[in-house]
């Protein structure tokens, strides 16, 4: 591949809903530019962008890929993301480095579910969008409905460039609304035909749409149209260029990928109405966090941006990076920002998918790979020496879905534990924690479908069997009123004896002052050296609890009195006898078991937050604030251990919610029967382990 300066370079990134074909349509379009020799498919597991072995099986994506092509003298930097929402992450960072989005639709649906969310991501970019109406050729597609759905869903500023030739098993080419030709398709190339009888009905209907759509967004269109004067070729393509860039007006273009049907007309829209990389211009902090805008060019000092970073077999640590501003050669050595050292760019390549090709030179506005960085990762800022540039990274939606994880051999914990924190440094939404309350190993991400990849990727990569389940709830035990009890422990077996006697009371703290140990003996009536056991006693029965075996909390515990024998007295005595008295004490202080009560915040569209709002109230929330698209609430955590598959049916693939910890409060009645008698039963069978 040719090296490229900026103004003919095009980064987009290939956005949608789950099943629209986004990898068919890039593979049609490697294919059609002469990328690749042959079109490769998603059923047969040998499309250029879905290479992981999960993806090929599952025949869906679960991580982003860069695929370049050259299409009339330009590069165009194609980056294929997943649609199932469980990856949004992967869409996040493919956004963040590119300078346009193509959205590809569902010719069955129009905007399937997630479409919503994904589209205002880019809006929040403010990228500009190019939309494809894909799968036109199958059964039960519906142009019309199509487009209906999507400007119910998105507004009426996108409206249709070209209508098609034909439907479902007849689908059979393209009529272009601005230069008013048809085109027939032969291997993804574009041939004219004769304008059919068949579609001549539906042109000025459309035609209609378009210019109407464009002419409320640009003036000069606006009064030619209003004036009744002929719209002609030129005015509308400079109408749709400045209104795509500006993010005005979406045009919605159709075809099939699969049949290769309007392929070439979507790369012509690409390089014709979405920006080049040279007319980016970013705000980055400089050193001592001075403002910054960067500009894409070769003669500046070079920086960039890493959206990507993954360790692949057999290669090593793979980075991923856009360049903002000036240029990289194999050997330099580059600073990097966020990690605050330096390291050696040894090679540059470019990758189609997983295939890699060594380049001499990277230019400002590219997207390359740089292989075997070790203190990379994505988020990072690259840049030289001379001068320092750290640019925004992406915010990403907070791990809210979590599964408890240990390995089925424990000879396999080190190797679960190193593969954990691997996948965690690629993938800036999945987390790793070990719970030191529950002794549980947490798994967290955006949902279930993440999860369940990244324990396929263990078995792959690592050979971990992994044993997962919900992640404990980490319960907490307390008391209510102020009590006292003695705790006497003797023991005579010949020989020295063991003696250790305690008198201690117990008082309620308010929530969240933990745990307070104080003594007030007097005349020597437990020697000074004993107390500390004392302590240790009580501070040991607070970690595995009294009547539920959790966690004790918010108490006081006052050592007042005691006895002691000269010669069997010990350490050890006084440390049972204080754990002895502290349980009879605890069980005569009405004791409680408290729960984890979280803050939530539901985002969803309008029609749902009804249905939304409902469902908080069946599960005990405490609804706080309610507006149009957002609903907020305190919860207990029980209830919404699950939330993200519950949210997600709900709604349609359009809810999503953040979660944090805020309080804790006492349980149900019916709840602490429940937890006690299992704890009861688990102790009796003598299995138990928390």
């Amino acid at each position: 591949m040719k090296q490229y300066s900026p103004e003919n370079i095009r980064n987009v990134v290939v956005v949608g809903h789950a099943s629209a074909g986004k990898t068919s349509l890039v593979e049609a379009l490697l294919f059609c530019a002469g990328s690749i020799p042959r079109l490769g498919s998603v059923d047969n597991g040998n499309s250029t962008t879905d290479y992981h072995p999960q993806e090929i099986k599952r025949k869906m994506s679960i991580q982003s890929s860069l695929a370049p092509l050259e299409f009339h003298e330009h590069k165009i930097n194609l980056i294929d993301t997943p649609g199932y929402l469980d990856f949004i992450g992967e869409a996040i960072s493919g956004m963040s480095v590119a300078d346009g989005v193509l959205f590809v639709f569902d010719g069955l649906k129009g905007a399937g579910v997630g479409a919503e969310r994904i589209w205002k991501l880019a809006e929040e970019k403010h990228l500009p969008r190019i939309g494809f109406i894909n799968k036109l050729d199958k059964e039960r597609s519906s142009f019309n409905e199509a487009v209906k759905n999507i400007r119910k869903k998105f507004g009426t500023h996108l409206a249709p460039v070209q209508i098609p030739i034909g439907s479902e098993a007849n689908f059979r080419g393209v009529y272009d609304l601005i230069t008013g030709k048809a085109y027939e398709f032969d291997g993804g190339k574009k041939k004219e035909i004769p304008v059919p009888d068949e579609i001549k009905d539906m042109i000025p209907l459309y035609k209609e749409m378009l210019i109407e759509t464009t002419a409320e967004v640009d003036d000069s269109l606006l009064e030619d149209y209003m004036d009744n004067q002929e719209i002609t070729e030129e005015k509308l393509r400079a109408a749709l260029g400045h209104s795509i860039k500006e993010g005005s007006f979406f045009p919605l273009l159709c075809g099939s990928a699969i049949k290769n049907i309007g392929i070439e007309l979507i790369e012509e829209e690409i390089d014709e109405y979405l920006p080049p990389a040279s007319e980016k211009i970013v705000k980055a902090k400089g050193q001592n966090d001075q403002e910054l805008e960067v500009i894409a060019k070769d003669e500046e000092p070079f920086s960039a941006h890493v959206y990507k970073s993954v360790i692949e077999a057999h290669v090593g640590e793979l980075t991923y990076i856009r360049i903002y501003s000036g240029t990289l050669a194999p050997g330099a050595n580059v600073f990097n920002t966020t990690k605050r050292s330096s390291e050696r760019a040894g090679q540059l390549v470019s990758m189609c998918g997983k295939n890699k090709v060594e380049i001499g030179k990277a230019h400002a506005g590219d997207i390359v790979v740089i292989p075997k960085l070790k203190n990379t990762k994505a988020g990072d800022s690259l840049c030289t020496s001379t001068r320092e540039v750290a640019f925004e990274s992406p915010v990403y939606p907070e791990a809210v879905c979590s599964l408890a994880v240990k390995p089925k051999s424990k000879a396999d914990q080190e190797k679960m534990s190193l593969g954990l924190h691997v996948f965690a440094s690629e993938d800036p939404t999945f987390k790793v924690s070990h719970n030191i309350e529950t002794k549980e190993t947490v798994i967290s991400g955006i949902g279930d479908l993440q999860l369940e990849a990244i324990i396929e990727n263990l078995k792959e990569k690592y050979k971990v069997e992994i044993e997962k389940g919900a992640p404990k709830i980490p319960y907490k035990e307390t008391i209510r009123k102020k009590t006292q009890a003695q705790g006497k422990y003797k023991k005579q077996s010949g020989g020295r004896g063991q003696y250790g006697d305690t008198w201690i009371k117990l008082e309620p703290l308010p929530r969240g002052q933990g745990f307070e140990f104080t003594d007030t003996i007097v005349g020597g009536a437990i020697p000074k050296n004993y107390i500390p056991s004392v302590e240790k006693g009580v501070r040991e029965t607070l970690i595995t609890g009294v009547i539920s075996g959790y966690p004790v909390v918010d108490i006081k515990v006052t050592l007042y009195d005691g006895t002691f024998h000269e010669v069997d007295s010990s350490d050890l005595a006084f440390k049972i006898a204080a754990s002895m008295g502290f349980k009879k004490a605890f069980a005569d202080a009405k004791p409680v078991i408290l729960e984890p009560i979280v803050h939530i915040e539901v985002y969803a569209p309008q029609e749902y937050i009804g249905d939304v709002t409902g469902d908080l109230n069946r599960k005990r929330a405490r609804i706080q604030s309610i507006e149009i698209d957002k609903v907020a609430a305190t919860v207990p955590l029980a209830e919404v251990a699950n939330y993200s598959t519950q949210l997600r049916s709900m709604t349609h693939g359009q809810g999503s919610f953040s979660m944090h910890f805020s309080h804790y409060e006492e349980v149900l009645p019916k709840t602490q029967e429940m937890l006690v008698a299992t704890y009861d039963k688990a102790k009796a069978e003598g299995g138990l382990q928390r």
